[in-house]
């Protein structure tokens, strides 16, 4: 009995989506100025239309809305949108009868590696070095602007799509334009651009790179020095840590930009608060951010950067893990993770005060009611601990195997825990509610009406709550990461083919 690890975040990894040549061996050389807009540019002989697909067939009461081919797809709350077989038109299905909306062509010749987001109403298309927005309602090719990212080449470069601090990736998210941020990213790069239309905002945010000599190899690497941090949008403003301007001193400034890419403040003071693997956080009701790393807190005003307040830890226990979350109004939950022991404390947000401190054995994981469970996990053998936010005594503990995990069930307000014999769900608090005996190898994906999961060459759809077979199939399947904006009733799946062959795509639905 195995688990996926994709099971930790509840959905399945994206579909890699090919190059239509091979990818650069890598782009690193490249100076910033140019902003990796290198790589291959000749188009490609389209490959041979493959063989018809046998048909597939979901038990009584589920039904196949759309099985089209592609080479990328990604789910909008009414529709999916396809990059088609050509690698050059896009293609908007009806997610509830399969029925074509429209077809656009998003670009003349396809490069590099071909990537969907979907924003709001717009559907964005990374291909190589180019970012193409489409109108996802009528197809209209909205703009086409240079990524400043190139999508398969070496330097990890993709789009990073943002809801307040939160790095949402493929799901589909509202152009909120108080806290949604979309970026081209790479290394040692950040270029903000407009979720509507892939406009630029401003210049690129850079790094400083080092190269670093192989004399006798005749070759060089380059090594990023303080690449940028973005840390996401507040009441619209940006949000980043970025290198200083003062090159006589080393660290960060934390910066605040507006639409037009206008620096609103930029704060030195803040520097150890940027540290590249600082956890960061922010609370729109209040205006406030924090972050948190092994020794230390603090607290800032977002809209200004003014500090609001400082924390010390007392002990000074060179912890490996650390985590701030905002668990309750005006309430911030701090986890510091050694490997001896679990440090929680619950403090005032506003105040920074303290309001009482657990210290619990390493292979605990503490969490709030409700709270998600991506905290800080030690131990194969986790025992999950829900707290009372009022006394920080431990209301309840759920002991997992290595073979299983606990997720938000999208269906409540509660949990599933999953893996061995059973299904087991249980209340926002940890109280086990009631269980299904049910066996499901390889869990990856958890919606409302659907759970899928994988048994050697097998992949099966749930249905839920009964947990009875929807469809089983032979082959390389997935859930699609965005399958949740299709609602309770709909799954998104792709089946990779090999190489030279379009991905299937396919809507189950239960309604």
């Amino acid at each position: 009995m195995r688990l996926s690890l994709a099971l930790l975040a509840a959905v399945a990894c994206a579909p890699r989506t090919p190059s239509s040549q091979p990818a650069p061996a890598g782009d690193s050389h490249v100076p910033k100025d140019m902003a990796r807009e290198t790589g291959p540019k000749d188009p490609v002989t389209t490959p041979p239309t493959p063989a018809p697909l046998p048909a597939l067939t979901p038990a009584p009461g589920v039904r196949v809305a759309l099985d089209v081919r592609g080479w990328a797809l990604v789910a909008l709350p009414d529709r999916v949108v396809v990059l088609d077989d050509d690698l050059r038109h896009l293609r908007a299905f009806d997610a509830s009868t399969g029925a074509q909306l429209w077809r656009v062509e998003a670009q003349k010749e396809p490069r590099g590696r071909h990537t969907l987001y979907a924003v709001g109403d717009r559907v964005l298309l990374h291909a190589g070095s180019d970012l193409v927005a489409v109108d996802a309602r009528t197809g209209q090719l909205v703009a086409t602007h240079p990524a400043r990212a190139y999508n398969g080449g070496g330097d990890s470069c993709r789009l990073e799509i943002r809801r307040g601090f939160t790095d949402v990736y493929r799901e589909w998210v509202a152009d909120d334009p108080a806290s949604t941020t979309c970026a081209a990213v790479c290394e040692c790069t950040v270029r903000l651009f407009r979720c509507d239309t892939g406009a630029p905002i401003a210049e690129p945010f850079n790094g400083s790179d080092i190269h670093i000599h192989d004399d006798f190899q005749q070759s060089y690497d380059v090594l990023c020095v303080g690449p940028p941090r973005l840390l996401g949008r507040h009441n619209g403003r940006y949000l980043l840590g970025v290198d200083r301007k003062d090159r006589k001193s080393e660290g960060y400034d934390a910066i605040a930009v507006d639409d037009a890419g206008k620096e609103l403040w930029r704060q030195p003071q803040l520097s150890a608060a940027m540290q590249r693997y600082r956890e960061v956080g922010g609370d729109a009701a209040t205006d406030l951010c924090w972050s948190v790393d092994d020794d230390s807190m603090v607290a800032w005003t977002c809209s200004t950067g003014q500090v609001k307040w400082r924390a010390a830890f007392a002990d000074k226990l060179d912890p490996f893990s650390n985590l701030a979350r905002l668990v309750a109004p005006g309430r911030l939950l701090v986890r510091r993770r050694t490997d001896v022991a679990l440090h929680v404390e619950l403090r005032e947000l506003a105040t920074g005060k303290r309001l009482w401190r657990r210290e619990l054995p390493p292979d605990r994981a503490a969490i709030a009611p409700g709270e998600a469970t991506d905290v800080l996990v030690y131990a194969s053998t986790t025992t999950y601990a829900w707290l009372d936010l009022r006394s920080g005594a431990t209301l309840r503990e759920a002991p997992l195997t290595k073979d299983q995990a606990l997720v938000l069930d999208p269906a409540g307000d509660g949990y599933l825990r999953l893996g061995g014999p059973e299904v087991a769900e249980l209340a926002r608090d940890g109280r086990p509610l009631r269980a299904v005996p049910k066996d499901i190898p390889e869990v990856d994906w958890v919606g409302a009406r659907f759970l899928t999961g994988r048994e050697g060459p097998r992949f099966t759809v749930y249905r839920r709550p009964d947990l009875e077979v929807a469809l089983t199939v032979a082959g390389n399947w997935a859930a699609e990461r965005s399958s949740l904006a299709l609602g309770p009733a709909g799954v998104l799946l792709y089946e990779h083919r090999g190489a030279d062959e379009p991905l299937r795509i396919v809507v189950l639905r239960a309604d």
